[in-house]
């Protein structure tokens, strides 16, 4: 074995990538499930959408459970739990991103198209509050980046708003799987 290809052979890899895989292949499919039932706005804006994120909740507090239980003898550290839950993330939102990119390019790119008018027609509804918190050219100029929108950049939203969705989450579940040796400190 290479000493590329070991560094994935590593537990605390190896277990967050199958298990964001996983989490990305059941996010493609509940994603198509709301293409399949005609849901109108498949993609985020007011949408069941986010609801995928439950996946993501469960692979992290499964594998965290798994790794713990089986690979790591009964200990998690903190830093151990919110790697294998920022992996799974990562991991699992870039699958998603890229099979909607590749969705709304080759098999329905009106899709794409709903997905700008629904995000616009969000914006304007809050116009008001959007100008009294910044100004009237701000609202222009987030209008034009919203119209200027280009497929290849849901890959990146995905992963971004799944980011920011996982930070606390991992956190709270790294610290409820954290189990420490503390024998150590005490040497008697």
């Amino acid at each position: 074995m290479s000493a590329e290809t070991s560094f994935f052979s590593h537990p605390l890899l190896r277990v967050p990538l199958i298990a964001g895989a996983i989490t990305g292949a059941l996010a493609i499919t509940y994603l198509l499930v709301l293409y399949g039932m005609d849901v109108q706005s498949v993609l985020y804006v007011r949408s069941m959408r986010p609801l995928d994120f439950g996946f993501y909740l469960i692979a992290m507090g499964t594998t965290l459970w798994y790794y713990r239980k089986y690979i790591n003898r009964g200990m998690l550290h903190l830093w151990e739990g919110l790697t294998i839950c920022y992996v799974i993330n990562v991991v699992a939102a870039l699958l998603t991103g890229w099979f909607i990119y590749l969705f709304i390019s080759f098999v329905d790119a009106d899709l794409f198209t709903r997905y700008i008018a629904d995000l616009l027609t969000f914006q304007t509804s809050d116009k008001a509050a959007f100008v009294k918190q910044f100004s009237e050219e701000a609202f222009a100029a987030q209008i034009a980046k919203t119209k200027a929108t280009q497929p290849a950049e849901l890959i990146w939203d995905e992963l971004l708003k799944k980011s920011l969705m996982t930070v606390f989450p991992a956190l709270i579940l790294s610290l409820i799987f954290r189990k420490q040796d503390y024998s150590i400190m005490n040497p008697g």
